[in-house]
């Protein structure tokens, strides 16, 4: 093109060989473009120069272009008069916003055809765009875009970026929230699968509330020393996954009979305060869990006597498919050589219980054995009014004070 200067208003390059287009010496050649269309050039990964103010061009097409993965906005900043701008079918993974905001006169774009990455970050600023929006109205396309790249692969890019507003609007300070998958049941609707992080903040207590699709919540390394403000809260329901680690948590039974309990999926307890937990309400609730996978209790300084070993070792044993540390789950230290910091599930019952010891009975068993035996006395006591009153017609004496 160098030293060929022409009016020409409409120009279409198809098929360009290189891998760069130097914009700036178009304009020069070609002043009074009015419509610049880019076809089918498969190599053109980049472009360099810009577009200067006092350029004409109204419409910029650029199809085809299987190398692009980004516009730069710079290239378009300046065009005075730019109305349309159509960027469909090339290999844009995200924009910037000042490619849509910085040409004063652009009134329509289109975007469909591309494969935006919507895991990257690279959208976000138009996820907080408000829905009536300059952007999202000059975007004349914007319900037909799709996600392509990673986790949210099909989904549409409109329904993935509302998802992403809610999320950023509702994520407690000063937790970060990411958006680590999305699904769609079986009516089609996108649900969103959202990790909040609160590790290491120096919370004394969890949030109040979580972004709705919250499904991971970590709370490692914090101040807190109950879990009932989370098993409580119904905010929490949907909660799959639960960290609490390195936390002051030095009991746990309030998480006995509580929805969430029958539920979860992962719960970590590691580097705790726990001496002890209530064995049979998780006995309970690991069995009629279908969901659960993992549960680490670990680091803690556990109990480690007659009275509560045998029953939590059998669970240890029970579980140990679930229970994914049980190598780190050791007596307290202390003075007892056979005991201290001993592995519990390897740990010798004998080395625990001595010859004077009795072997625990749960409360539960001791409730089952007072109602038995309750049973079984009424049982005697009507067999053998019935049998006085067959011998010898005397009504028992119950029934003869009754009126």
């Amino acid at each position: 093109m160098r030293g060929i200067k022409r009016e020409i208003t409409h120009l279409h390059l198809m098929n360009w060989p290189g891998e760069c287009f130097n914009v700036a010496r178009l304009q020069y050649h070609y002043p009074e473009l009015v419509f610049l269309e880019f076809i089918n050039a498969t190599s053109l990964k980049s472009f360099k120069g810009h577009f200067s103010a006092v350029n004409k061009i109204e419409k910029l097409v650029i199809h085809g272009l299987m190398s692009l993965w980004e516009l730069p906005p710079e290239i378009v900043m300046d065009m005075p008069v730019l109305k349309e701008l159509d960027l469909r079918g090339n290999m844009l993974r995200h924009i910037k916003s000042s490619l849509l905001t910085g040409p004063r006169s652009l009134e329509d774009v289109y975007l469909a055809g591309n494969s935006w990455d919507c895991s990257d970050g690279g959208l976000d600023w138009l996820a907080m765009e408000a829905e009536n929006g300059t952007i999202r109205r000059k975007i004349k396309d914007y319900d037909e875009l799709v996600c392509h790249q990673q986790l949210y692969r099909g989904k549409p890019l409109n329904k993935v970026m509302d998802i992403i507003r809610t999320m950023r609007l509702t994520c407690p300070e000063p937790c970060a929230c990411t958006m680590t998958h999305v699904v769609s049941d079986a009516a089609g609707a996108v649900i969103p699968l959202i990790t909040v992080d609160c590790a290491n903040r120096q919370l004394e207590n969890p949030p109040s509330a979580l972004p709705p699709g919250t499904t991971t919540l970590r709370l490692e390394g914090n101040k807190l020393s109950t879990i009932r403000a989370i098993v409580h809260n119904p905010q929490y329901k949907t909660l799959a996954d639960l960290y609490l680690d390195n936390n002051s948590i030095s009991a746990v039974k309030e998480l006995e009979g509580t929805e969430w309990f029958s539920n979860f999926r992962v719960l970590s307890l590691r580097g705790n305060l726990l001496k002890q937990i209530p064995v049979y309400a998780f006995d309970k609730a690991f069995q009629y869990n279908n969901n659960i996978m993992h549960v680490f209790l670990g680091d803690n300084p556990w109990r480690c006597d007659c009275h509560y070993i045998p029953r939590f070792q059998s669970l240890l044993l029970k579980y140990k498919r679930v229970i994914r540390d049980l190598s780190d789950i050791r007596c307290s230290k202390s003075s007892d050589k056979k005991t201290s910091l001993v592995q519990i599930s390897m740990i010798p019952l004998g080395n625990i219980c001595g010859e004077d010891d009795v072997m625990p009975i749960s409360p539960i068993n001791i409730v089952n054995l007072v109602l038995l035996a309750l049973i079984l006395l009424v049982v005697g006591r009507f067999l053998y009014d019935w049998q006085n009153f067959k011998n010898t017609g005397e009504l028992p004496w119950l029934s003869s004070i009754l009126p």
